[in-house]
């Protein structure tokens, strides 16, 4: 960790380099720093702590609160070989192990997470929970992989997990494993507590009783995780779902609400949140649209959301996972309704879903990220038309979101992302007096490995993967060429995308419909969670969870911060901050963190942001390139709005090489104020930071960099690499072009910004 104090002289020379001391304002507001107090009061040690050395002052801790092991249903079927003690056991940084295609049953992969978490939850789908290791194992009495009816129910389930992915689980596939919810949950879950508490280390690592609720009727992916607070919890999971199959969800969120009070909240010291996740896999159906009549949403019994409806949301709902490894849900390349700010809103960061689809009816944007060069995103990339066929992650937006079922059937709204669900949620609380939207932001990986918080991307890319043996081979993790199979007369029946056959892919003239799969090169590494509190317990990091004083990170371990006030902060802020301070939490002014709600004249407020970069492990930290402030809010139309306010920049942000090794150039820290003298006090808005490391090479560069893939090696003839070449397998590292016998590829040079978020804080007038 740096030392903040020492690096104070180099945070100074960053700030007046990139123009934050003095800065002067704009029509949008202004970046300022205005004169108060320049000394910092002491923290004292509180009375209610219980680690040695912990003060008021607040640190930030990381974790990961979303990792499926073995005793999750789809886990157990990609031959996850890890449990929930192992899984705390890595995230201590204790040596964890994945199967092969070779023995998919045994430990073939070492892996180490390097630098361990702060704290972490085992969120096991509550579906099913236990089910299938249980009966494939029975109980632990029989090795894996010997029972044949679960080896071809396995092998169902691995052969059309698309449909997983998407949400799409034909009806009788929810039958067979919807039969699962007849055996008890009791015991694991049992389990799964015993482990935690065990493995909890106050002061040193946090870990939580949760599961994840994981709603899929019809394709549309109503998930929560579930944190509990200490071991007061419910006697069992809550799952959703019933006996009989059904693609009727309108009361599926409502439910777990419901049972949560009565099973938790109304009983004597337990406490729980629920965070949503992959909202961008919602179809629309996370937060629907308002009704023209009403101006609000359809929510309980397809009734009109009431008051009541919409705290009990605001209750459970505290946080938002804002990135894991189906992509980001801050925003989406094509939605940006309302943006002033142009194409440093920062959107094209790993979208699962795209709008852009290389056709002439794309939005416009698209025409600006996907410019059809090797050096695309990646989902600008895998929708080609390219010989490489159409890609799951390419849909329309959603004309129509019913309960159970979207039009089409695989789509996306504005409300499935964060950007817009913000805003969204003030314009409901100027009806109801209440924002049942009002989230805090996390990451989190989605491992279904078991390998709790492995997201730092050289690792990954040494292909630990996410999904056991469906992607620990390198044309299983970059993709490969495959032939798609005749329908058979059981697909309209099974509902399944049958299988693909890859038996003759090596010749394209006998090779019927073929294309590129993508495979799992869509995936992420996956985010991490971050809090800011006193320390590393139980009651200390739930309380930073329940009051959103979080932040998201899409993998690195920077660190983020803001602060709000109806005041001028002193002219020494950036200084507090670096040095772990902070002025309204130590008495020195009014004001609230991130998480909170700010009530202001009608002079607007300040923000101070703050971001301090990763500091590295293994290998060195990235240094930051932006830091933004983006303010979203409804205008007295109700129609919603956003603003992308560039705080700080490096413009001379180094760019990786081509074997992606980096200058490591730039600031480590930056800060600003910016004080919103555009304020309105009619609509009220929210504000979070995002801060931006230099330029590095995707996952997915770094692995075909590190083998030193040569496109030019492609065979014409198949599009492939030959035995000989070494680069057999790594066809995905190529953007592959042309027609058997003059097949070519450039190589995918794809490079990001890994990104941290901070919660919003929201600003409300206190003249009405």
């Amino acid at each position: 960790m740096f030392n903040s104090y020492q690096r104070w002289p180099l945070l100074v020379s960053v700030l007046i380099t990139f123009g934050l001391l003095g800065c002067s304002g704009s029509g949008e507001g202004e970046v300022v720093q205005n004169g108060g107090p320049n000394t910092v009061t002491p923290a004292e040690r509180p009375d209610d702590v219980e680690c040695l050395g912990s003060s008021v002052r607040k640190q930030a801790f990381f974790g990961d609160l979303h990792i499926h092991t073995k005793l999750s249903f789809d886990a157990y079927f990609f031959n996850s070989i890890n449990g929930p003690r192992e899984a705390y056991q890595f995230a201590k940084g204790e040596n964890a192990f994945l199967p092969s295609g070779e023995d998919p049953d045994m430990p073939m992969r070492q892996i180490n997470i390097g630098r361990p978490l702060d704290f972490a939850a085992v969120t096991e789908h509550a579906e099913q929970l236990g089910t299938f290791s249980n009966i494939c194992e029975l109980q632990g009495n029989l090795p894996a992989g010997t029972n044949p009816a679960c080896g071809v129910l396995g092998q169902v389930i691995r052969d059309n997990v698309s449909v997983f992915i998407t949400g799409n689980v034909p009806l009788y596939l929810q039958v067979v494993t919807g039969a699962g919810s007849l055996v008890p949950s009791t015991r694991t879950w049992e389990e799964i507590q015993s482990i935690a508490n065990a493995e909890n280390q106050p002061c040193k690592f946090t870990t939580f009783n949760g599961y994840e609720f994981s709603s899929n009727k019809g394709g549309q992916v109503l998930h929560r995780n579930v944190i509990f607070e200490g071991t007061k919890v419910p006697a069992d999971v809550i799952s959703s779902t019933p006996l009989i199959p059904t693609t009727d969800n309108t009361n599926d969120e409502w439910g777990l609400f419901d049972r949560l009070k009565t099973e938790c909240l109304d009983v004597d010291g337990c406490d729980v949140v629920t965070i949503p996740h992959s909202t961008n896999q919602s179809d629309g159906r996370f937060a629907r649209a308002r009704q023209a009549d009403t101006g609000l949403p359809l929510a309980r019994n397809n009734a009109t959301l009431t008051a009541a409806d919409a705290t009990l949301r605001n209750t459970f709902d505290r946080l938002f996972e804002i990135v894991q490894h189906k992509g980001a849900s801050e925003c989406i390349t094509g939605f940006n309704q309302g943006l002033t700010g142009g194409e440093e809103s920062g959107c094209g960061f790993e979208e699962w879903k795209t709008l852009c689809k290389g056709n002439a009816d794309d939005p416009a944007e698209c025409a600006r990220v996907c410019t059809g060069k090797a050096t695309d995103p990646l989902f600008c990339q895998v929708n080609s038309n390219q010989g490489q066929g159409k890609s799951i992650h390419a849909v329309e937006q959603c004309t129509g979101s019913n309960i159970g079922g979207s039009t089409p059937a695989d789509c996306t709204t504005p409300l499935d992302y964060a950007r817009n669900v913000l805003p969204e949620g003030s314009f409901i609380q100027r009806k109801l007096g209440v924002n049942p939207y009002q989230y805090g932001f996390i990451g989190s990986s989605d491992t279904h490995n078991g390998i709790a918080g492995n997201t730092d991307k050289n690792k990954f890319a040494k292909n630990s993967g996410h999904g056991g043996v469906l992607d620990d081979e390198p044309n299983e993790a970059l993709g490969n060429w495959e032939c798609k199979q005749p329908p058979l007369p059981t697909d309209s029946i099974t509902g399944f995308k049958l299988p693909f056959s890859t038996e003759s892919a090596a010749d394209p003239n006998n090779c019927a419909d073929r294309v590129f799969n993508p495979v799992a090169s869509n995936f992420t590494p996956g985010g991490l969670a971050g809090v800011w509190a006193r320390e590393n317990t139980r009651k200390e990091i739930f309380a930073a969870l329940k009051r959103r004083e979080t932040f998201a990170t899409s993998g690195s371990r920077m660190r983020i911060r803001t602060l709000a006030s109806s005041e001028p902060f002193p002219a020494n802020i950036c200084e507090q901050l670096a040095s772990g301070a902070s002025p309204i939490e130590e008495g020195l002014m009014s004001g609230v963190p991130m998480g909170g709600t700010l009530t202001v004249n009608n002079r607007g407020p300040y923000i101070v942001a703050y971001a301090l970069q990763d500091p590295g492990g293994e290998e060195a930290g990235i240094p930051l390139q932006r830091l933004e402030l983006i303010k979203t809010w409804a205008d007295t139309q109700g129609n919603l709005k956003q603003q992308v306010l560039k705080l700080a920049e490096n413009a001379n942000a180094p760019q990786p090489n081509s074997d992606c090794s980096l200058q490591q150039k730039g600031p480590e820290q930056m800060c600003a104020v910016f004080h919103d003298t555009q304020f309105n006090a009619a609509t009220g808005a929210s504000y979070f930071a995002r801060a931006l490391e230099n330029n590095s090479c995707r996952w997915t560069t770094k692995m075909c960099a590190d083998k030193g893939v040569q496109c030019a090696a492609l065979q014409p003839g198949n599009g492939l690499f030959s035995a000989q070449s070494g680069f057999a397998g790594f066809e995905g590292c190529c953007r592959i072009e042309g027609e058997p016998g003059s097949f070519r590829g450039d190589f995918r040079f794809i490079t990001q910004q890994e990104r941290a978020w901070s919660s919003p804080i929201w600003v409300e007038s206190s003249i009405q």
